[in-house]
């Protein structure tokens, strides 16, 4: 007969079935006859291929890596949470404080066969203030969701152990909307927009920092039922804008980013947030109707004088030219031109604009917003000749 011990806890076990260890545990595991704990709790730091594996287990730990690229803009923007977030050596991020949840069977298991559950044990060994909470104490814990650890060593989904936990962080979902979607734009396939509601007065970044952005640490798309992790800056907000903003990027073999290589009409997506302290936000939403062929400028940078050439869909075209799809230009953030007020020539998968009419060089926005195709938009730049 043997004994387990933790923080007060205290059961012998057995191999075989005894006068002292009685219950079957498991086939070749007795132990004693007593009250068990529901279950031991505790908070510990894992890596985003542990914390992440239950949603999608397709992923490598490699996936999670910053590239190159995302580790020269975390230089210029680092995460917001540092408390939450940290960035490994070896190029990846962790989450620390992720509370979490372990079995008492399991755990009594795994002490007694310590050979058969290496990598349980060694998941085990990180959790920190591993605490037992017997049945009268489960709903008076105070907490969120909670992730447990299997005996195979990996971690289950974020799930409440109590029924009024939920009351233990403060709302936060209907105070947001979900906006701007784009296609297409940049470098993404996909991007758009969370932002305060307008009658929450949350204008600047200092305010949204403060009320929710602080506590973002986790952000992923779900598409097919496959879940999308995204890492800061494929997620991000900073100065002087008063929302959070993300993007998939497009043409990349990076395997994070594929599922969205290709999409159809009205496909449902699922976009979660987690912040620290709050509830969970979701949003649902559909996507629009793919393009046959990605739309593209010519040329990023034209010279004054030289038409701007934009490669889009037929479809697209044929709502240009019957004026149902919203067409602006806009030269600043502040002013905007209705675009069919414009010279312009559209061909069959093509619309040309001649730069000639456009007063000065600078910076410029084309924005097409289609029921159809959704919201696109396209940025370029004028330059004088010579």
């Amino acid at each position: 007969m043997k004994e387990v011990q933790l923080n007060g806890f205290s059961i012998n076990y057995d191999t075989v079935q005894t006068e002292h260890c009685p219950i079957m545990l498991d086939e070749q595991l007795y132990i004693e006859n007593k009250k068990l704990p529901r279950y031991f709790i505790g908070e510990t730091t894992m890596t985003f291929f542990d914390f992440y594996y239950a949603d999608n287990s397709d992923f490598q730990e490699s996936d999670y890596r910053l590239s190159e690229k995302f580790q020269q803009i975390i230089g210029r923007f680092p995460h917001t949470n540092q408390k939450k977030i940290a960035l490994n050596e070896s190029d990846s991020y962790s989450i620390k404080q992720v509370p979490v949840y372990i079995t008492v069977k399991d755990y009594i298991l795994a002490e007694s066969k310590p050979e058969a559950y290496a990598t349980f044990r060694e998941k085990l060994a990180t959790i920190q203030s591993l605490t037992p909470i017997n049945e009268d104490e489960a709903e008076s814990v105070f907490g969120y969701k909670r992730k447990r650890l299997f005996l195979d060593g990996t971690y289950g989904s974020r799930e409440l152990l109590g029924k009024n936990q939920e009351q233990n962080v403060q709302a936060i979902q209907e105070k947001l909307e979900y906006v701007n979607e784009m296609y297409y734009f940049a470098h993404y396939s996909y991007a758009a927009m969370v932002q305060f509601l307008p009658e929450y007065d949350i204008t600047t970044y200092d305010q949204f920092h403060e009320a929710y952005g602080k506590f973002v640490y986790s952000f992923t798309v779900t598409k097919k039922g496959k879940t999308i992790p995204l890492l800061w800056p494929d997620y991000l907000y900073h100065k002087p804008e008063n929302h959070l903003e993300f993007g998939l990027l497009a043409n990349t073999e990076q395997p994070r980013y594929q599922l969205f290589d290709q999409w159809e009409l009205d496909e449902p997506i699922i976009i979660e947030i987690l912040a620290d302290g709050f509830e969970d936000v979701r949003f649902e939403t559909t996507l629009k109707k793919p393009m046959n062929v990605p739309p593209k400028l010519s040329q990023s940078e034209y010279t004054l004088g030289e038409t701007i050439c934009l490669s889009v869909d037929p479809g697209l075209v044929k709502e240009l030219d019957k004026k149902t799809a919203e067409f602006e230009l806009l030269k600043t953030k502040k002013t905007s031109e209705n675009g069919y007020s414009l010279d312009y020539e559209l061909l069959e998968d093509q619309l040309l604009i001649p730069s000639s009419q456009f007063e000065k060089a600078g910076r410029y926005q084309l924005k097409i917003t289609s029921d159809v195709y959704g919201q696109l938009l396209f940025l370029f730049t004028i330059k004088q000749e010579g």
